[in-house]
């Protein structure tokens, strides 16, 4: 089953009703702020769509998506030609943090030189009523966590069989972001931050942890994953780096084809434990899914120890492709 052909199927289904929950704190805040504001609990369903004029024209700006530091808006352009956006921007209680303000205009300044097909395309930034934001082109995609979570509306099996595809293209990406002539390390790679369109192509977005490895400083290893995605060294409070992405590579693909959490701890705190303790799979934890010669891959990847863990996505990537 062809995933074009599912997402035709999907559309067929009836939606569930959903509870828009509250929103939790963001990763990046977990660390540069000991406490968070109560305002911070305010909920996407009282965000109200915005006319604004952009450098880039004309948007009509909706509720999209939130976490605990930004906000995430989609751009509706009110001018002919003109493309779809996703607007970020930083809450309002977050305005005057340094520390915020600080990896916003770090995070910007990586999207916009990214240039890639499949990576955010970076368009505007700028203020809209004194808050910060920056704009890329829209993405017509759905979050991975969608395919994996919700069993009712999308077969495990076929997730199953495109995972390896998944993750090939998220290595891919990966080389790019690492390569360039300012290295970059992602941070927080979860199925939350991946979206995937009808054609099977995936997209890497919310750069929000993100940091230019050779510029980082102390403050920069503090923006940290989503506690179900933490890599060992980010959980105990090591300097990480690219290879954190790496872990988290191996985190996605475990979840893809076992359709359960790779990170067995209930709470934030138990999360953290876990990542921290986790020791490294069995090379064929997953042959009985996926053969041996993939299975070791992957347990290379969420290998505890940076240092023999793969050390960039080339060399992780060029094993992959070696299984053909």
């Amino acid at each position: 089953m062809k995933l074009s052909k599912l997402f035709r199927w999907r559309k067929k289904q009836p939606a569930k009703t959903k509870t828009v929950p509250k929103p939790t704190p963001a990763s990046s805040a977990r660390k540069t702020a000991s406490t968070k504001p109560a305002s911070a609990q305010q909920s996407l369903q009282i965000i109200k769509p915005i006319n604004v004029k952009l450098n880039i024209g004309h948007y009509r700006l909706e509720p999209f998506t939130e976490g605990g530091v930004c906000v995430v808006m989609k751009g509706i352009p009110k001018e002919p030609g003109k493309p779809k956006l996703a607007v970020k921007l930083v809450r309002e209680q977050w305005l005057n943090h340094a520390a915020v303000r600080r990896q916003f205009s770090n995070e910007s300044q990586i999207v916009k030189e990214l240039h890639h097909p499949y990576l955010p395309k970076y368009l505007s930034r700028g203020l809209i009523d004194g808050k910060a934001y920056y704009a890329y082109e829209f993405i017509e995609g759905v979050p991975l966590i969608n395919l994996s979570q919700e069993k009712d509306r999308f077969p495990p099996e076929l997730i199953k069989d495109i995972a390896t595809n998944i993750v090939t293209q998220l290595l891919e990406q990966l080389v790019h972001v690492q390569e360039r002539l300012k290295p970059v390390a992602h941070g927080d790679i979860s199925s939350e931050n991946i979206l995937i369109d009808s054609k099977q192509r995936i997209y890497l977005v919310d750069f929000g942890c993100s940091h230019f490895v050779k510029q980082a400083h102390k403050d920069s290893y503090q923006w940290l994953a989503k506690p179900s995605f933490i890599s060992p060294e980010q959980a105990k409070g090591e300097i990480w780096d690219h290879r954190s992405d790496l872990y988290q590579a191996g985190i996605l693909f475990y979840e893809l084809v076992k359709n359960r959490r790779w990170n067995e701890g209930k709470s934030k705190r138990e999360k953290v434990l876990f990542a921290a303790s986790k020791e490294r799979p069995h090379e064929d934890f997953l042959s009985d899914i996926v053969g041996r010669d993939i299975s070791s891959i992957i347990a290379k990847l969420l290998d505890p120890n940076p240092a023999t863990r793969h050390q960039n996505a080339k060399e992780a990537l060029m094993d992959l492709n070696a299984i053909g």
